[in-house]
This record gives C-alpha cells, sequence and structure tokens, in this order.
C-alpha cells in the first residue's frame, strides 16, 4: 500500500487525470486505476512505476487506449471508485508492516514521540498491514522514525511514507478512520499474540484469560493466515497472560510473534480495541475447532464429525492463506472423539492444519470469538 500511495499521489500532483477506483487482488496484491486523455494516462503510468518501485515492488502497470465500455462495467475496481472520505491538508505518514504485533508496537510509538493522531489502519493481504497518521510534516516525520524504530525490535517493517500535503484524490486507497466514541480508554499494558491460524488464536486467548486476569480486548484479522488476540490489563498480569498464550497457542498450532506494550496510548486502545460482544447464551459445552488447507478437507472432515459422534456445528472462519477453521461444540467425550474422526478425514482429502479440544471455553473468551 505505501508504494501505492506514493505512485498514485506522484501522478496526481503531475498529470491531469481521474481515479477510477482501487482492487485488492491479495496476497498483498493491490491495483489502482485511473483515466483520462491517453498522453496524460501514459505520462502518470511512467511517473507512477518510477515511483512505486522507490518505495515497494512494482508488479505490472500498463495503458489500454479506448477501452471497450462493456470490459469495464463489471471489473471489481469500479467499487472503490467516488469514495467520500475527506484527505485533507495536514500531512500524511505510513507504516506497513509484515503482521500487527510491529504494527501495534511502532503506531504507539508514534503516537507518543510526536502530536500525531491515527487516521485508521487496514490489512491488505499478504501478512500485510498499514496505518495512517495526519499532523504537520515535521511531526508525522518524528513519529516515523519512532514507530520504525520501536517496530523493527519486534518484526518487519515493509515500508513508511511521508507525503507533506497528499492529494484529494488518493482517497480510495486511505482505510477507514477508528471507530471511536471519544471515551479515553487507559491501561496499564497491551498484550498481542498472532498466530497463524484462527485455532491456535482461541487456544492461545483460552490460555492467556485462563492464567491472569486480564481482559481479552478481541480477536482481529491480520490477513495471510493471520490471526491477533489481544488482551488488556495491569503490566504483570498481561505479561504473565502473554506467556501462558504463548505456550497455548503453540499447543494448539502455529504461534508468529508477540508483544507487551506498556501504558498503552489512549488512541491506540480506541483504534485497536473494540469488538462486538456476541450472544453466549447456551454456550459453555466443551469446543473442538479443526483447521485445514482446503476446503475439500473440510467439508469431509466436518461431514463425518457430525455423523459419527454427538456434536453441533456452530460455525466456521476463513482467515486468508488457504486456512478455514471450523467449530463443533458438545460433551467433552464427544467432541474429543468427533476430533479425532474428524482429523484423520482431513488428512485423507488435504492438508490437516490443527485439531484442538477446549474442555471448558472461559466465558471472557466465549465473548470474543468470530467465527
Amino acid at each position: 500500500m505505501t508504494a501505492l500511495v506514493a505512485a498514485l499521489d506522484a501522478m496526481l500532483k503531475t498529470v491531469d487525470v481521474r481515479v477510477l477506483g482501487r482492487h485488492g487482488v491479495g496476497s498483498g496484491w493491490l491495483t489502482v486505476v485511473i483515466e483520462g486523455v491517453v498522453s496524460d494516462v501514459e505520462a502518470a503510468i511512467r511517473i507512477g512505476r518510477s515511483e512505486a518501485e522507490n518505495h515497494g515492488e512494482l508488479i505490472s502497470a500498463d495503458v489500454i487506449a479506448g477501452p471497450a465500455p462493456g470490459a469495464l462495467a463489471s471489473m471489481p475496481h469500479m467499487a472503490g471508485a467516488g469514495t467520500s472520505k475527506p484527505v485533507g491538508s495536514l500531512a500524511m505518514g505510513i507504516l506497513e508492516t509484515r503482521g500487527m504485533v510491529p504494527l501495534i508496537r511502532g503506531a504507539d510509538a508514534m503516537i507518543k514521540s510526536a502530536p500525531v493522531h491515527v487516521a485508521g489502519w487496514t490489512s491488505i493481504g499478504g501478512a500485510l498491514v498499514h496505518l495512517v497518521v495526519r499532523g504537520d510534516i515535521s511531526s508525522v516525520q518524528t513519529a516515523l522514525q519512532a514507530g520504525r524504530a520501536c517496530a523493527d525490535e519486534v518484526g518487519e517493517v515493509y515500508a513508511t511514507l511521508a507525503i507533506p500535503s497528499p492529494e484529494a484524490g488518493i482517497a480510495p486507497l486511505l482505510p477507514d478512520p477508528p471507530n471511536s466514541d471519544g471515551r479515553e480508554e487507559d491501561a496499564g499494558a497491551l498484550g498481542i499474540l498472532e498466530t497463524t491460524g484462527y485455532v491456535s488464536a482461541v487456544g492461545g486467548s483460552d490460555a492467556m484469560v485462563k492464567a491472569a486476569d486480564v481482559d481479552l480486548v478481541r480477536l482481529v484479522i491480520a490477513s495471510g493466515g493471520r490471526v491477533d488476540a489481544l488482551v488488556k490489563g495491569d503490566l504483570d498480569a498481561v505479561q504473565a497472560a502473554v506467556e501462558a498464550g504463548i505456550d497455548g497457542a503453540q499447543e494448539a498450532g502455529e504461534l508468529n510473534a508477540s508483544c507487551v506494550v506498556s501504558r498503552p496510548s489512549s488512541e491506540i486502545m480506541a483504534c485497536f480495541g473494540g469488538n462486538t460482544v456476541r450472544n453466549t447464551s447456551g454456550l459453555h459445552q466443551a469446543m473442538g475447532l479443526i483447521e485445514t488447507r482446503s476446503t475439500v478437507a473440510l467439508v469431509k472432515a466436518v461431514d463425518q464429525m457430525l455423523k459419527s459422534a454427538d456434536v453441533e456445528y456452530e460455525g466456521r472462519y476463513k482467515v486468508g492463506y488457504f486456512l478455514t477453521a471450523s467449530v463443533v461444540r458438545g460433551d467433552v467425550g464427544a467432541v474429543r472423539a468427533a476430533l479425532n474422526v474428524g482429523a484423520g478425514e482431513a488428512e485423507r482429502y488435504g492438508e490437516l492444519v490443527s485439531a484442538h479440544l477446549i474442555p471448558h471455553p472461559y466465558p471472557a473468551l466465549e465473548e470474543r470469538l468470530i467465527h
């Protein structure tokens, strides 16, 4: 996204072209489409190529002279046209990382190091996530420097970008603003556990809330098959919870990263916190989770689980990277039997990633499940 924003901003500043929309292809590949007279579009693409290569990886660029209307009408990028997001005149800074652990750590450092505010964040695929801050250009540059340094300590920084005066036409590329009711939220610490796959995230979350007096803030998708569990509480409790969560995640599946942010800013809590609490009446039975890297394997596994044991299908969640998890409920013995059958069936028809039993799910966990 950093390379695409830099390219589009330069194109719009230099040549008279208009943005038709954008499209996320998957695996972190992004496309932006512009229109105008042929000579202007050709000039814009030359500028955009150069700028994109300076800030990231250019996949491809092309000019279609006189495109057929029928060929454009159903193109998915058209859904991103005509956005009403305000861009404003403040300078813009983008921090893009692989995974949310370095993003949250870097974002907190940015807010604490300079008078900037978070304008939103989102994931784009391939485990890439990015966050936008706004302020005067000097503050944005200072914030990016601090954010990159802190993010580098816990993960991979993919790119950073500062734009002194962003063009209004880049609006289709910007994330939605944070959902906030204006309340200031303080926390002694914020703990982040990042896994590859849903099963390991749920297993790690269950371990965290059982090990220490912490609140599970939310489960959130970071793209590329990664899921993040966020907990808050006193520093000692959050550290103990994350340590337990690491073991729980590794027992259930694959741990990717973790970190603890001491005294996170209220703006970071407002940006990354907040999740709809679902109705948990009638739950609290044992939970069986099975995750595969194949739709066929998952369907066959769930079918045999439901036929072989007295369990009920509760739902599924697709996390990207070809990973999908399904959840069944019942008494402990029935769920264990179902998982044994399901694991064998999944291995026959595809790749089994994880099969995990939680005998007694914690109520605080059940409120935050996203399947």
